[in-house]
């Protein structure tokens, strides 16, 4: 047998490496961990210089309380902390930092220098690198204190290795800081990437101002979060607050999800799905809406020493608070101008589904009284028969409807010998049109149906369906073909969704740059313009030209030639959302095929009861036969039913 390892005691310096693993993850980490310090200082106006991503230099001052120059030496080791003393302490933390691990970790992989002056006492600053603390030196410096960390993982170059490219950490970076700036509007904050200054917020009074300064226009069609009345008897002391976005208002990832947690910015995740279900059905799959919301909990029914990087919490009754967030969405969206769900289930809307009025309003007001009281039947308020009289266009009291007959499908006719190009009136008033001007009017947006006819044949490879012979339509709404031995009855619809869906989906063109005749102007908030000054080059590439003009303000002057004016904000806010990772653009613009194409397919195809000539019918069947999954639409429905010649005949007893 093998002698067992045996157990030995890591020196110092590799117990630091394995620490700076954990909490210095990228130059963004560092930028949290140096801006949280600065905040529990006391600090009332921040700045942040970057170069290069962080990977050369990452400096942080303050106007804080300071070190006192006794304790800079000790401010470099590990798990030295002036917010703790005792075990106890961990139980209730009102602090952003509490671990003492960041310096010193930092320390470990960078050359390190942290130069601090409190109130009343001469500049002092101290250096470290790779780990080594240097001796303390006099410095002269403002009031506060001034951290800078440069060659970041210069010692490490595995870890160097796997960072990302300086652009994105710029783009990281601000949003760490525009975060910290959203927990605290009473703080000012400035950043300053390469020479340039990216962001500048100054300190403000109310939260409403800050969200101004970070998320711009958009800011004013926030809605601010609502507890519902009957929450004030529910059990807990927690509270939330904020702003949501109204349901037409939303993003393809939830990065604009903004949660904090007794002032600490903390992931967004584990609370997307409490966000959903006060949303409903009033938002689209796949989508996000824009939040900031603010918990205020107990600090001893909040565990935030559950990560290393303090950037997930655990709350004692979270299902108790995800229940409240729900709630308070709910009731908040219940005033929105938006179509409730059919559920009934917003406040105020309870049961309202399953309920069937069959009584006009003023009956239902007057109280039941018996025969022989009729005559005092008190009569009903005035606003109730105005309620519950209809009214015609001409303000006459309008007649009641007897006719409840549903309305009737159309009988569809025999198709007769056509004299006529199809869509063309019978009695045509011009000549026809040329090819380019059917073109144009093809794609003016008009939003109606577009004929099988005016659409090009698909030319990819076929599948295993035979030739069809259109014989009819049915009810204007299904195509009656027949395929070898088999009766087909086809979704018009369903079938040619499908087809606009794979045509839409393969076309090399749609992305084809075009410029824009009046150029769309957009104002990106500072996290989106970090994103979009980091990808500029990958935009273009994608067929995008755009022209900063102000602070906030660009001018897009060339896009996709699939992509309508009012398609472009939205499609760049969402891309600039996924670009902010290395290698998402590729994904995206498949997901963005495929999301165009979808609803594009739906909105031109031909409509139940849309009347078909034979020939567009042969042509939708023709275009069946090329397309790699003939038998369902893009919602996941069937197009066709098959009927065999064997089973018609059984079933009229023709066997036997």
């Amino acid at each position: 047998m093998s002698e067992p390892n045996r157990i030995q005691q890591l020196d110092e310096k590799t117990i630091g490496h394995i620490s700076a693993g954990e909490v210095v993850e990228r130059p963004a980490q560092v930028v949290k961990e140096l801006l949280e310090n600065s905040l529990d200082a006391g600090s009332t106006s921040i700045h942040v210089v970057i170069e290069r991503g962080g990977f050369d230099k990452i400096q942080i001052e303050d106007n804080g309380s300071g070190i006192h120059q006794e304790d800079l030496v000790l401010s470099l080791d590990r798990h030295a902390t002036s917010k703790m003393k005792s075990p106890e302490d961990l139980n209730e933390i009102y602090t952003l930092g509490f671990r003492g691990e960041a310096l010193a970790s930092i320390g470990m992989v960078s050359k390190l220098t942290v130069a601090s002056r409190p109130d009343g006492q001469e500049g002092r600053s101290i250096h470290m690198e790779d780990g080594n603390k240097g001796e303390i030196e006099p410095s002269g410096m403002a009031k506060g204190t001034v951290v800078t960390v440069e060659h970041l993982f210069e010692n490490t170059p595995v870890r160097l290795g796997f960072q990302r490219r300086p652009a994105t950490e710029h783009a990281r970076i601000v949003e760490v800081v525009v975060a910290h700036a959203i927990a605290h509007p009473n703080v000012g904050f400035r950043c300053t990437i390469d020479g340039r200054s990216t962001l500048h917020l100054p300190k403000v009074e109310t939260i409403e101002d800050r969200l101004y300064d970070v998320l711009g226009g958009q800011s004013s069609s926030l809605l601010p979060l609502q507890q519902p009345d009957d929450d004030a008897s529910v059990p807990g002391d927690e509270t939330w607050s904020g702003y949501i976005s109204t349901p037409d208002i939303s993003r393809g990832k939830g990065d604009e999800i903004h949660i904090l947690v007794n002032g600490r910015p903390v992931a967004s995740t584990p609370f997307h799905q409490a966000i959903r279900r006060g949303y409903r059905t009033r938002l689209m799959q796949g989508r996000h809406p824009v939040t900031v919301l603010h918990l205020e909990v107990p600090a001893n029914e909040v565990d935030v020493n559950v990560h290393p990087t303090k950037r997930e919490v655990r709350l004692r009754h979270s299902w108790r608070v995800l229940e409240r967030l729900e709630r308070a969405i709910a009731h908040t969206l219940a005033s929105s101008p938006t179509q409730p769900d059919p559920s009934g289930e917003l406040q105020g809307l309870e049961g309202l589904s399953q309920q069937s009025i069959e009584k006009p309003i003023q009956e239902l007001l007057v109280p039941k009284v018996e025969e022989e009281n009729l005559q005092h039947t008190p009569a009903p308020p005035a606003w109730a028969l105005a309620a519950g009289t209809q009214l015609n266009l001409v303000g006459k009291v309008a007649e009641e409807s007897i006719d409840n007959d549903e309305k009737l499908r159309p009988q569809s006719t025999a198709a007769s010998a056509q004299k006529l190009l199809p869509g063309m009136d019978s009695s045509p008033m011009a000549p026809a049109l040329s090819k380019e001007e059917r073109a144009l009017h093809r794609h003016a947006g008009l939003g109606g149906s577009i004929l099988p006819s005016q659409e090009s044949p698909l030319k990819f490879t076929g599948n295993d369906l035979p030739k069809m012979e259109p014989l009819s339509q049915f009810a204007d709404s299904y195509i009656l073909a027949q395929a070898g031995e088999e009766l087909l009855l086809i979704d018009q619809h369903a079938l040619h969704e499908r087809i606009r869906y794979e045509r839409l989906r393969h076309d090399p063109t749609i992305w084809e740059p075009q410029p824009r005749l009046v150029p769309t102007t957009i104002q990106f908030n500072l996290t989106q313009q970090a994103r979009l000054e980091a990808s500029m080059d990958k935009l273009n590439d994608l067929g995008f030209l755009l022209e900063h003009q102000s602070d906030e303000e660009w001018h897009v002057l060339q896009a996709p030639r699939l992509l309508d004016g009012g398609e472009i904000q939205p499609f760049l806010f969402d891309l600039l959302q996924d670009v902010s990772e290395d290698g998402a653009p590729l994904e995206t613009i498949e997901r963005r095929k495929d999301h165009l194409a979808f609803l594009n397919a739906c909105r031109g195809a031909v409509k139940a009861n849309d009347e078909l000539s034979i020939a567009e019918m042969r042509r939708l069947l023709d275009d069946m036969r090329h397309v790699p999954n003939p038998w369902a639409c893009v919602h996941g429905r069937p197009t066709a039913l098959r009927l065999s010649l064997d089973s018609l005949d059984k079933h009229f007893g023709r066997h036997g």
